[in-house]
């Protein structure tokens, strides 16, 4: 009799798990949640960079950044000191303190509304670095993506792994490529890169350590 009750008691739990499982949303977890020292200028192309030297309770901010996100199609937003980023598919969230902070979301994405206190943001891609690609400090990385252009004669890794708007960066996808919203991709010495991309574009990925966000618009022209 004993196997029966239990075998019961096992029906009713596995009811119970569905119920929930169907009745509260579930809300995926942030694929990123860091604190430290941020850094966040607008460079001379246009894009947003978004530099995280990581802290934690055993290592304090070192100088040296962890995180380097780019945001293209961004608001001009200026920013230094501390703060906690969240980077979730199609959200990058700086929150300098409890009601004051940042949200840049991917165009077209259908997502949660922000916090009370988080000023929306909208932009048409994320890219996303980290490894020792990135492992410099906020100055000379600033002034290495300032460096680099989207001129047809710049390479992807001459901006240290996401400039991907020149032709040979969009041809060169490794994972992503036409249709894909989103890619990401490691890479032999450390080097790891993501890319995140609205509507109009497609994601591009290769192992230059370059992930970006490539225009529509080049499928039909060069880029056979």
């Amino acid at each position: 009799m004993k196997w029966r009750y239990a075998a019961i008691g096992l029906v009713v739990l596995l009811m119970a798990t569905v119920r929930v499982a169907v009745g509260v949303p579930q809300t995926s977890a942030p694929s990123l949640t860091v604190a430290g020292q941020v850094d966040i200028a607008m460079g001379p192309d246009g894009k947003l960079l978004v530099l995280v030297d990581e802290a934690t309770a055993g290592q304090p901010s070192d100088g040296l950044v962890d995180h380097a996100f780019r945001l293209q199609g961004a608001d001009a937003l200026a920013y230094s000191g501390h703060a906690t980023v969240t980077y979730t598919r199609g959200r990058l969230v700086v929150q300098m303190s409890e009601t004051a902070g940042w949200a840049m979301s991917v165009a077209g994405r259908t997502l949660p509304p922000v916090d009370p206190g988080i000023t929306a943001y909208t932009v048409s891609g994320i890219a996303h670095q980290w490894g020792h690609a990135v492992e410099t400090s906020p100055a000379t990385l600033f002034s290495t993506f300032a460096a680099a252009s989207c001129s047809k004669t710049t390479t992807s890794s001459s901006a240290g792994g996401m400039m991907l708007e020149s032709e040979g960066g969009c041809k060169d996808c490794e994972a992503g490529g036409p249709g894909a919203s989103g890619c990401s991709i490691n890479c032999e010495g450390g080097a790891s890169c993501e890319a995140d991309c609205g509507s109009d574009s497609y994601a591009c990925c290769n192992c230059q350590g370059a992930c970006g966000c490539c225009s529509n618009k080049e499928i039909g022209g060069s880029h056979h």
